[in-house]
């Protein structure tokens, strides 16, 4: 991160100091050295931050800083800043302690004192920060080999203290296939099928990383399997490992899938893929992971709530900045070919317009729905998925990431044979419809 960056926040935060009560929300404490331990803390000082010229120093720091910064509300950043300076006021006492200047900070401290604020906060945490591993278990994902990449890691649960852990930690104390994996954990205990591994500073990036994966990973089903749940049982939480285990139970990581989505040495290839775009911040890329996100979003949900976050997931690939239906409509007859039939297209594309609208606060509700229902014989929340899922695979994987095989393809085939169900009665979806 460059200093400039670093001096414009350092003279901005320093305007927001002062040593006048009521320019701000007083903070009391005592200081030492950089790097002291508390008991070493022997000086107290009293010190006014002004919350709002604090948070814009907080808001250029979020929308100019690291990436990860971006995950974190401002007001987070706000109180990293604060407790930088709180951190370091060594550095500030010779030039405020004694001072009977009770104007803001940026009038009483020296050019030098700046630049070494300077230099130590872009060589600190917020700038530099240290990646740690987060660990969110599976319960439906299934891997038979494991996948490692830099910043993210897709292994069976038994192959956890096989190399994936950071070198600090004590293996002894690891239960590999136990959710959480603490040895001396006397909570609840789960057992995961599988472990997604993700490498990041702050646990909101690695949860927006696990969003990205799994959206992806969303996508290898067959469309019917895609929302086929059962009652099976689940859990969520992550557990995050620095110089200690951090573990929360929260939602569940995946919808109750009734079929296991299985990974295999095929899938590695569409998996580095992924892994590539993860860290990369060009604009496009970033949009085709926020795309990944929306179709994650969009996993669990009912049909007519799934409808307009798979709007979003369109957008966000082929979208401008005004959301146009036509850029829509052109970006997917690029990708999937002009075999695609206008008319049908366009008629689901003005749907999507009249949800995300304000026409329709319910895809059902619209005109539009029973239209398009009437004349294609078809759902069209089930032909936008279609679009969708076609779209991201094919304009982030190409051809690396395609569908597994139907698990039931055998009892299905057999079924045909026997009679038991109809060979072939369905209409043709969006994507087989030719003009």
């Amino acid at each position: 991160m460059s200093d400039a960056l670093s001096l414009q926040a350092i003279k901005l935060i320093l305007e927001a100091m002062s040593s006048k009560p009521g320019d701000g929300l007083l903070a009391s404490f005592m200081f030492g050295k950089p790097g002291a331990p508390d008991w070493d803390k022997r000086m107290g000082t009293e010190v006014y931050f002004d919350p709002s010229k604090l948070m814009r120093v907080a808001s250029l720091v979020r929308q100019k800083g690291p990436p990860h910064l971006r995950h974190l509300a401002a007001s987070d950043i706000s109180n990293m800043l604060q407790d930088f300076v709180i951190e370091n006021f060594w550095y500030l006492a010779d030039d405020v302690f004694l001072s009977r200047n009770q104007g803001p900070y940026s009038e009483q401290v020296r050019p030098q004192t700046v630049l070494t604020l300077v230099s130590v906060l872009t060589n600190s945490k917020i700038f530099q920060p240290e990646s740690h591993l987060t660990l969110f278990p599976l319960v439906t994902v299934k891997v038979h080999a494991n996948f490692q990449a830099y910043s993210y890691f897709l292994i069976s649960s038994n192959s956890l203290t096989e190399g994936f852990l950071p070198s600090s930690v004590d293996e002894h104390y690891i239960v590999p296939d136990q959710f959480p994996p603490i040895r001396d954990w006397e909570g609840v205990k789960n057992k995961p099928s599988c472990w997604l591994g993700v490498h990041s500073p702050v646990v909101q990036t690695a949860t927006k990383t696990k969003s990205a994966i799994l959206g992806a990973i969303a996508l290898t089903p067959l469309p019917q399997y895609r929302h086929m749940f059962s009652g099976r049982k689940m859990f969520g939480g992550y557990c995050s490992i620095t110089d200690r285990a951090t573990t929360t139970f929260e939602d569940v990581h995946t919808p109750p899938l009734m079929h296991n989505i299985e990974i295999t040495k095929e899938d590695h290839k569409w998996l580095e893929i992924l892994a590539t775009k993860l860290v990369a911040n060009d604009k496009v890329t970033r949009r085709q992971i926020k795309a990944l996100e929306y179709f994650y979003r969009a996993w669990g949900q009912e049909p007519s709530q799934r409808f307009p976050t798979l709007c979003m997931t369109l957008d966000a690939i082929f979208g401008d900045a005004g959301g146009a239906t036509q850029s829509v409509i052109d970006g997917v007859r690029n990708v999937l070919g002009p075999h695609i039939r206008h008319e049908r297209l366009s008629l689901l594309m003005k749907l999507r317009g009249s949800v995300i609208h304000g026409g329709a606060p319910d895809v059902y509700e619209s005109r539009k729905y029973a239209k398009y229902f009437d004349t294609y014989e078809a759902d069209p929340i089930h032909d936008l998925e279609l679009v969708v899922a076609k779209c991201l695979r094919q304009v982030m994987f190409a051809d690396a990431l395609k569908e597994h095989a139907d698990p039931n393809a055998e009892l299905i085939a057999e079924a045909k044979t026997k009679g038991m169900i109809p060979k072939e009665t369905r209409k043709p979806s969006i994507l087989e419809d030719k003009a």
